[in-house]
């Protein structure tokens, strides 16, 4: 290889190559400084707001069933305009409308309008409505409810697809029964100790004290309660538990579980009965509740009702 050729494949060697230098070290950058970012503030869930309680404002009430005046009162929540859900409250036996009351003035605070009425021939003196005592069954009450009922079905400011209906003691039984004649109609059920016992009650007494129904006096006492021939017979042929599963809407259940008067077994036997219903027992409390239990009574009515328009 001659000299010039030589000298031209190291040159190429160097260019394809780099020769031999060390390759060039690059420089190391000069090192940041890392803040590290302080951890953000916990930030609790939205609560959800505070129910409005609404103020109450009371005006009368009346309805027509035959040619009988049905009286009573209705609380509205002040402020609240539109088409608006109704709970109507039906009174036990010996009972009026001030039993009701509370349970009413309570659903209005919620944004319901409550009725609370007095039955027909109920006690004389005091009642709101028409009516003689011996006049007076469990039927006929059923009638008083129907009536109170489409009359207020037909209010402008009442919303007809959310009626709710609740009684105590017999007007749970009442209510109860209206609910199995008209199936369609209330949005749900609350029973207070419901008195499916009465007709039970009847029975047991016409035949063992008078032998059955035809031998009954004009009217009888017992228990501390004056019950006329009318009401006695009637009730006799009922039998509400082959009745009631009729309605298949919600019914909410309350009953005592030191109930002397209306053993708790009824309301056990009448939950086997509905398609949706649910049964609470209130510890320690008698036939009525006292003002603890219907404090209690109120609050799971409140939920329940609030349960029932929020789903």
């Amino acid at each position: 290889m001659t000299m010039r050729r030589l000298i031209s494949v190291l040159a190429l060697g160097l260019v394809l190559f780099g020769g031999c230098r060390k390759p060039a070290v690059p420089e190391e950058p000069e090192p940041v400084e890392v803040i590290p970012e302080e951890p953000a503030e916990p930030v609790d869930p939205p609560k959800p707001k505070d129910p409005v309680v609404y103020e109450v404002v009371e005006t009368d009430f009346s309805a027509v069933r035959d040619t009988l005046h049905i009286g009573g009162k209705l609380f509205f929540p002040k402020g609240l305009e539109g088409r608006t859900p109704v709970v109507i409250c039906c009174h036990g036996l010996s009972g009026d409308i001030a039993d009701t009351v509370p349970y009413g003035q309570a659903a209005a605070t919620m944004g319901f309008v409550a009725c609370c009425f007095d039955f027909c021939g109920g006690p004389r003196g005091y009642s709101l409505s028409d009516g003689e005592r011996a006049d007076n069954t469990l039927l006929t009450e059923v009638a008083d409810l129907a009536a109170v009922y489409e009359e207020l079905s037909f209010r402008a400011d009442i919303d007809s697809t959310r009626m709710v209906v609740m009684g105590g003691s017999q007007g749970g039984l009442v209510a109860a029964l209206y609910a199995a004649e008209h199936p369609g109609k209330p949005k749900a059920l609350g029973l207070l100790f419901p008195a499916f016992n009465i007709p039970d009650l009847v029975r047991l007494y016409t035949i063992l004290m008078h032998g059955g129904p035809q031998n009954l006096p004009e009217s009888v006492s017992y228990s501390g309660h004056t019950f006329w021939r009318k009401y006695a017979v009637e009730a006799y042929g009922l039998y509400p538990f082959d009745m009631i599963g009729a309605y298949e809407g919600p019914v909410l259940i309350l009953h005592g579980d030191k109930d002397e008067l209306v053993p708790l077994y009824y309301s056990q036997e009448a939950l086997k009965e509905y398609k949706d219903a649910e049964l609470i027992v209130l510890e320690g409390q008698k036939h009525g509740f006292d003002l603890n239990g219907r404090q209690q009574a109120i609050e799971y009515l409140k939920e329940f009702l609030s349960e029932l328009f929020t789903k």
